[in-house]
């Protein structure tokens, strides 16, 4: 058995220091909540978590280890199990 990976991608929608909005990732709050806690990456290396869902697009509140880009994206990895399917014989 193996896994595979996929990535949730979003971008900075309002940044100030390590703290950003993030958008394009989700659309409800619903989804923000029940991944709140995947880690958060970018693409120029910062390391972030979601604090809180904020307004009904999916926006959300995030912290990074460093000051985040208007320019950077935002992504969290989704491992998935993948179970092998064996042959009736």
């Amino acid at each position: 058995s193996g896994s595979f990976q996929s990535f949730l991608t979003g971008v900075p929608f309002k940044t100030h220091k390590s703290k950003a909005v993030i958008r394009q990732m989700f659309f409800c709050p619903e989804d923000v909540r029940w991944f709140k806690p995947l880690e958060l990456w970018t693409k120029y290396g910062m390391r972030g978590k979601i604090k809180e869902a904020i307004g009904t697009h999916g926006h959300m509140k995030c912290v990074f280890n460093g000051v985040i880009q208007q320019q950077d994206t935002v992504f969290a990895t989704l491992y998935k199990r993948v179970f092998p399917k064996f042959l009736k014989s």
